[in-house]
């Protein structure tokens, strides 16, 4: 225990410095995206970055019942087409990788406001549900989504 201690301590008290100056970088950096997303897209009208890919499973209900409500302030990436976004969408992958993680990244709506924190919604396990004709989880998400961006976001609307 005493030699545990003897070599864990000194490593832990060498690395805080190092996981400290990450973590203020990556903040950095993701403050400067929403700022950069603003810049760019923000006249526009657009506060969401949308990523769905071709899948039977969504595919069309999000773009039969979301996105002619979101159309004007989505900012919509396939993930079906991912291979082609450090080309066709650096920027936007950029936005993607820093708030997505690596989990139930697709379908995911990613809310950057002007001010304050963004939002991730991740929308994998609703339509999982609704695949198998629950649709309940779907539904809050739905909810979710549209309250956070101020849009009444129900199918058929």
């Amino acid at each position: 225990m005493v030699v545990l201690c003897i070599v864990a301590i000194p490593i832990l008290v060498l690395a805080l410095p190092f996981l400290a100056a990450g973590a203020w970088l990556d903040g950095r950096k993701r403050r400067r995206l929403q700022r950069e997303f603003h810049n760019r897209w923000g006249a526009h009208g657009k506060r969401l970055l949308l990523v769905y890919s071709n899948s039977p499973n969504w595919q069309a209900y999000i773009e039969e019942n979301w996105l002619p409500q979101l159309e004007s302030i989505a900012v919509v990436l396939n993930w079906s087409e991912r291979s082609t976004w450090a080309e066709r969408h650096p920027f936007e992958a950029d936005i993607f990788r820093t708030w997505a993680g690596d989990q139930e990244v697709n379908p995911l709506a990613i809310i950057i406001p002007a001010d304050g924190a963004v939002q991730v919604i991740r929308l994998w396990h609703a339509f999982r549900d609704y695949k198998h004709g629950k649709d309940r989880t779907l539904r809050a998400a739905e909810a979710e989504l549209g309250a956070a961006l101020g849009v009444p976001l129900r199918p058929g609307a």
